[in-house]
């Protein structure tokens, strides 16, 4: 599987395989060029939407299909539906837990090649990925982050970057996001789910909406800088003034169909 990721070269390659528990219908396990990786969105989205298609896991127009799903963050809960037709898939998100960021944040803005004054706003790191969360102050600042690898050496190899701004392209969307992985043969990601799906956590925490009961749905950008615009769609479900389910929803588009050759 590594093997394949690597000569695919693509942000993540995800593989079906039958689950190793009673308890769940189908095991899922992601790769990127360099390595396992225990969380992933965008290609378990595209995995069951082409499941979907196939009728491996077949939907009819008036249901919607419930899978538990093994992987390496645990059980997760998909639900695939047709829209318009097409696959929907609903991926379930462990919810995450942040700690507060502490770095020299002028050396840190330095090496992206921006002033500390982009970068305002409190900076957060995800516990279980190792995600940094940093707002930057609008789209222009966004676009000037340089990814300069050789510099970030020192922080570590388990850190990935995850800058946001509230100043979107679509006037109904709710953050816009660069996501940097270097450390693990991504470089700078086109759409992350995974990285997408906590930010509704983010998002109620800078408006002051954790008083809200249910279901929030909002909507993440990604990828317009690099030619390749992606949404997402973030559902944050609230319990007594606490998330307790977090899951990103959103369809794919089949580009490519063929055999590998081991």
């Amino acid at each position: 599987m590594q093997r394949i990721a690597r000569q695919l070269n693509l942000a993540e390659t995800a593989f079906l395989l039958p689950p190793s528990t009673a308890d769940a219908d189908v095991r899922l396990r992601w790769f990127t060029p360099a390595q396992e990786v225990t969380l992933c969105g965008h290609a378990t989205i595209a995995a069951f939407s082409a499941a979907a298609e196939r009728g491996v896991f077949p939907v009819t127009a008036d249901e919607e299909r419930i899978l538990q799903v093994e992987t390496l963050s645990g059980i997760l809960r998909i639900r695939v539906r047709l829209r318009d037709g097409v696959p929907e898939v609903a991926m379930q998100i462990p919810v995450p837990s942040f700690d507060a960021l502490e770095i020299d944040r002028g050396a840190f803005a330095a090496l992206w090649g921006v002033g500390e004054d982009a970068l305002a706003g409190e900076w957060l790191v995800h516990r279980a990925l190792s995600y940094w969360y940093m707002p930057v102050r609008d789209r222009a600042a966004l676009g000037a982050l340089t990814l300069r690898t050789d510099k970030l050496a020192a922080i570590g190899p388990k850190a990935a970057f995850a800058f946001f701004t509230r100043d979107t392209v679509e006037p109904d969307s709710h953050w816009h996001l660069r996501f940097f992985a270097p450390f693990h043969g991504v470089p700078e990601d086109i759409v992350t789910g995974s990285a997408q799906g906590p930010m509704g956590v983010i998002y109620l925490g800078l408006t002051g909406g954790e008083t809200d009961q249910g279901w929030s749905e909002f909507k993440g950008e990604q990828g317009d800088l690099l030619g390749r615009p992606g949404r997402v769609r973030v559902r944050v479900y609230q319990q007594r003034g606490a998330v307790s389910d977090l899951e990103i929803a959103g369809g794919a588009v089949a580009m490519l169909e063929g055999r590998i050759r081991i």
